[in-house]
């Protein structure tokens, strides 16, 4: 237990030296005072607060993340293992798993921060000019943000462990941001209409990506139109209805955060066990 404290502790050290998570937490608050500024000069800001804001952030939100957290799970081990030191964390009285466990809990707890610090201060900054209308789902928004960084971590991670080097790594992990994030909505829809148009298809695109769980949780969170959904979210919603979508998916989200770490702890263990 304490080789695991000393390693997340390093990981936080290692998280808080990195510019990345400080221009991540500043790029989040800047954003939203922005959105909420230019929102407020538009009209019709004294009932919305938040909610507008929040809905302005989640496209930004749903590209950052996912780049952040798998560019960091990416390089947790292939870093590691190329500088040379990985050998002697895996000396210390620490499991190959419980090794690649503490890592991964140093990089949630320094990714959580930095959404925290960024939301946080943009929340404060908000509320100091406009209503608190809105604040319920902006909060809800920060946690789903956690999660999927979370879940976009435990990938990183298993990307990390297949990887023989950091740039590997890394271009790996960029070539499955872009698939997740930028591709996958006209790739999935395009191959399921052409297979089948049926609900189950529909049912496992959307299941098969964490992102576009996330962004059909954000939208639902916020107001559930079914033009804003899209058509995977709309099946979902008028399908199963707003409470039965909202728990699948969190639950796809737990299951894409659990099985890639526990498909990278077993990888790992295999490698340097």
């Amino acid at each position: 237990m304490n080789a695991m404290g000393a390693v997340i502790r390093k990981e936080l050290r290692d998280a808080a030296r990195s510019r990345w998570l400080a221009g991540f937490a500043a790029t989040f608050a800047l954003t939203a005072l922005a959105l909420s500024l230019a929102q407020g000069r538009g009209g019709d800001a004294a009932g919305q607060g938040f909610t507008r804001t929040t809905a302005g952030l989640v496209n930004l939100c749903l590209l950052l993340v996912p780049l952040l957290a798998l560019s960091l799970g990416a390089g947790s081990v292939a870093g590691e293992r190329e500088r040379g030191t990985l050998a002697s964390l895996l000396a210390q009285p620490i499991s190959p798993a419980g090794l690649l466990l503490a890592k991964y809990v140093g990089l949630v707890l320094a990714v959580w921060a930095a959404i925290a610090l960024g939301f946080g201060a943009a929340g404060v900054l908000l509320g100091l000019i406009s209503p608190l209308a809105g604040v319920g789902a902006y909060s809800q928004f920060t946690l789903l943000a956690a999660g999927l960084a979370a879940t976009m971590l435990s990938l990183g991670m298993l990307i990390s462990v297949w990887s023989d080097g950091r740039m590997k790594a890394f271009a790996l992990a960029i070539v499955a941001w872009f698939v997740l994030v930028l591709f996958y909505d006209f790739a999935a829809i395009g191959i399921v209409l052409s297979v089948s148009a049926s609900g189950r298809g529909l049912l496992a695109a959307v299941l098969a990506n964490p992102v576009e769980g996330a962004r059909i949780l954000a939208v639902v969170g916020l107001e559930p139109d079914l033009r804003v959904l899209g058509p995977l979210g709309s099946y979902l919603v008028n399908e199963l209805g707003v409470r039965t979508t909202t728990a699948v998916l969190l639950g796809a989200l737990i299951a894409w955060t659990a099985l890639p770490l526990a498909l990278a702890a077993r990888v790992f263990a295999r490698q340097d066990g």
